[in-house]
């Protein structure tokens, strides 16, 4: 998540949200949570919601605060959606998802902002080579330039 957070962390986030968001029990405790605590909510920011949930590093702050500010940058990058900001397209994404009467597990992953500078969402996917799966996907926007530039512990 380019100069937000050290490379070495994303794969960790990244299997964070996908356990949490996955097929079965991750996705259905989603849905509940969802459905009891509206987690996704315009109300709050991702960087409440993600928090609420412990995704992030967590044996390291800085790394941490760092995902914290890369959720935070999202409020100013585009989506794939006109005219709305990944932050909230993320938010209302999810919610949609998680209150759908046949809410699909959730698989992130992040591509280049050099190929597509907003965040991407496809519905109906199947990201997984080895997997029959079908997921919501959904792509973070990544600066691979500035990699190397996050705070160090």
């Amino acid at each position: 998540m380019g100069g937000f957070v050290r490379d070495t962390y994303v794969p960790g986030i990244l299997w964070d949200l996908n356990q949490r968001f996955g097929p079965g029990d991750g996705i259905n405790e989603m849905v509940t949570l969802q459905q009891t605590f509206s987690v996704f909510s315009p109300q709050r920011s991702l960087r409440d919601s993600f928090s609420l949930l412990n995704i992030g590093p967590v044996e390291n702050w800085p790394q941490r605060k760092g995902w914290y500010a890369y959720l935070d940058s999202l409020k100013a990058m585009p989506s794939d959606e006109s005219g709305k900001y990944a932050h909230d397209r993320l938010i209302e994404v999810l919610d949609d998802n998680l209150r759908s009467p046949d809410p699909q597990p959730v698989h992130f992953t992040v591509h280049s902002i050099s190929n597509d500078p907003g965040l991407r969402v496809t519905p109906g996917d199947n990201p997984l080579a080895y997997s029959v799966q079908v997921f919501l996907t959904i792509s973070f926007p990544t600066d691979p330039s500035k990699g190397a530039a996050a705070p160090t512990p």
